[in-house]
């Protein structure tokens, strides 16, 4: 047996006190009081001519020396200890993912996680060590390795959950590293294992242990959302949402949109089991604003029952093209549908300012301003001309890059290409055996896309996928703000001030200030709420929306079984292994022996 709080031992003074006052012999009155009948005695002995007197053996005296010294007991909170042995270096892994906050257990189950850690902080030993780290949309080392159990139950306090999706393989790595060539080690998860990224990990010899948090499955939560905007009336614009049932039965909920708080539609929708259903609400907006969309159901996770989405009025591509005379490229430029496109001959510092500027087969002295695709172009301050090379066979291709979506180079034959050494900051997309074909970069904000040869004297532009290439290179060279994200995506946005300082309104109405890079850049990356953020830098204001819509997250039926990688498995323990308090025991024989008192003198009396 030990004890948590052997300072408590100094109570123990008391014993003897309470037998000197039974030593003392002092003047009393006869008074009735309500405490037991074996006062009696005492209140007959009257006499005080000595101060003290023999010790008689007496009832009362006995009850209340055992009263006391239970009551001191209990407060030096004895303990039989578990089956953990000491020297232990113990990881624990709290989850902080938006599926602990579902309410089906007491408060929460990133609560009830939080009680369990504690009552573990509570049960280590002297020499035992303790690391704790948050996994949720990423991982977190909360407080490292002490002993010192105030530390940490402080540290535990600090911790908060989070709208993010759950993400455990990190933070089962880290614990990996951390606990390689230690002994004794524990590492200790605390989650619901609603998680999808275990499969890509080798348990091997992690001593990994697994506390199931949740009892309950049936959950309503919207998985999608997003917003378009009709190319035929550019202010309709249709929301798009669908709503996931992750119960075993049919599930029923009113379904309301708003538009910055303003109620604009509103559905009844039943989904059934295990399925999911669409919504499309059509509306006329004029003006940029939030989308919101609401499910008035109550559920055990609210999280999910929210989406938000800024609605933005659509604008076309301002695009110059300096050609002199290439059909094939003006049509493919015209055929996407939110460009206007301005022809010329020449280069002129009189152009007016837009998006995207288009050089084919015109080689200025200086690269103009803004974002460039640049077509058979050498002679500028960004490249040196190094001759000419003949039949460049296309080796190799990126597909996996955006301007290459849906673009194939097999038997596209070039009749000749610059042989041209890039930028620094440019790399290849597409290759020859000996020379790059076509190339991006961006240089101080500027995008830039580079194409070694002229598509005339190739079979592309008789192939589908030149006017496909055209269009991702229009997209890619105006990147659109992206102002719809997921809960713990960065949000990113080009600055015209360098220098400035951003400040940020969180969805809780707290406000961060964060600068730009220096390249005047702001990248936020503390998006782990759910909700519409504000950004203001002088008189400059944007909004972007932050959303869970993770259909994994929201099936919340907590697993029995973690799978990691391709055999480990880790089942779910529901005996957490700490030390047992005895004081609750001690405190309860105390009760029954003051109402054995009292019964007994209401019996004598009765």
């Amino acid at each position: 047996m030990n004890f948590l709080n052997p300072e408590a031992l100094v109570f123990a003074v008391t014993l003897p006190i309470v037998v000197v006052f039974y030593l003392l012999k002092r003047r009393r009155m006869v008074q009735l009081v309500s405490s037991t009948i074996i006062w009696k005695r005492f209140l007959n002995e009257t006499q005080a001519s000595s101060p003290f007197q023999k010790l008689r053996h007496n009832w009362l005296l006995i009850i209340q020396l055992v009263l006391l010294a239970l009551a001191v007991f209990a407060l030096i909170r004895p303990y039989f200890s578990g089956k953990s042995e000491s020297g232990r270096f113990v990881v624990v892994i709290l989850d902080i993912s938006a599926s602990m906050q579902a309410t089906d257990v007491s408060l929460n189950r990133f609560e009830h996680a939080k009680a369990e850690v504690r009552k573990m902080i509570d049960g280590m030993y002297d020499n035992d060590e303790m690391i704790l780290i948050l996994s949720g949309g990423r991982t977190e080392v909360l407080q490292s390795p002490t002993s010192v159990k105030s530390i940490l139950r402080k540290a535990l306090d600090q911790a908060k959950v989070t709208d993010s999706p759950t993400r455990l393989l990190d933070a089962i790595k880290l614990s990996q590293n951390l606990t390689r060539n230690r002994s004794k080690v524990e590492v200790h998860l605390f989650s619901d294992g609603v998680s999808s990224d275990l499969d890509a990990f080798e348990l091997q010899d992690l001593n990994l242990v697994y506390h199931r948090l949740g009892e309950g499955g049936d959950n309503l939560g919207i998985v999608s959302l997003e917003v378009r905007s009709s190319l035929e009336q550019s202010y309709e614009q249709s929301i798009f949402a669908t709503i996931g049932n992750f119960s075993t039965n049919a599930m029923s909920s009113e379904v309301t949109l708003f538009f910055n708080d303003q109620m604009i539609g509103n559905r009844n929708l039943t989904v059934g089991p295990t399925n999911t259903a669409s919504l499309v609400f059509s509306t006329n907006q004029s003006t940029n604003g939030v989308f919101r969309v609401r499910l008035k159901k109550d559920d055990v996770l609210k999280v999910d029952n929210v989406g938000s989405v800024m609605g933005l009025t659509r604008r076309n591509v301002d695009v110059l093209l300096i050609t002199k005379g290439n059909i094939f490229l003006e049509k493919a430029i015209r055929s996407i549908g939110d460009v206007d496109l301005i022809v010329k001959s020449s280069l002129t510092d009189s152009d007016p300012k837009v998006d995207v500027v288009v050089l084919d087969s015109i080689r200025p002295s200086v690269w103009p301003m803004g974002n460039v695709m640049a077509i058979n172009t050498q002679s500028t301050n960004w490249f040196q001309p190094s001759g000419l090379l003949e039949d460049p066979p296309i080796v190799d291709w990126k597909t996996t890059h955006p301007l290459l979506r849906f673009v194939n180079f097999d038997n596209i034959q070039v009749a000749q290409a610059v042989n041209s050494e890039l930028p620094t900051w440019m790399s290849p997309i597409v290759e020859s055996s000996s020379v790059p074909l076509i190339a991006i970069g961006e240089n101080d904000g500027q995008r830039a896309l580079w194409v070694g040869f002229n598509p005339l004297d190739s079979t592309w532009p008789l192939r589908v996928s030149f006017p496909i290439f055209i269009a991702n290179a229009i997209d890619w060279l105006n990147p659109k703000i992206v102002t719809n994200l997921r809960v713990g995506e960065p949000f990113s946005m080009r600055m015209l001030d360098k220098d400035s300082m951003m400040l940020v309104t969180l969805p809780d109405g707290e406000i961060v200030q964060t600068p730009t890079t220096g390249n005047g850049e702001l990248v936020f990356a503390d998006t782990l709420q759910q909700g519409v953020y504000h950004v203001k830098s002088g008189t400059n204001k944007i909004s972007f929306c932050v959303n869970l819509l993770d259909g994994v997250e929201s099936d919340i039926e907590a697993k029995d079984i973690l799978e990691l990688g391709q055999y480990g498995r880790v089942e779910a323990t529901v005996q957490l292994d700490s030390n047992k308090e005895l004081w609750r025991w001690f405190a309860i024989i105390c009760l029954l022996l003051l109402m054995f008192e009292w019964w007994f003198y209401h019996r004598r009396t009765a």
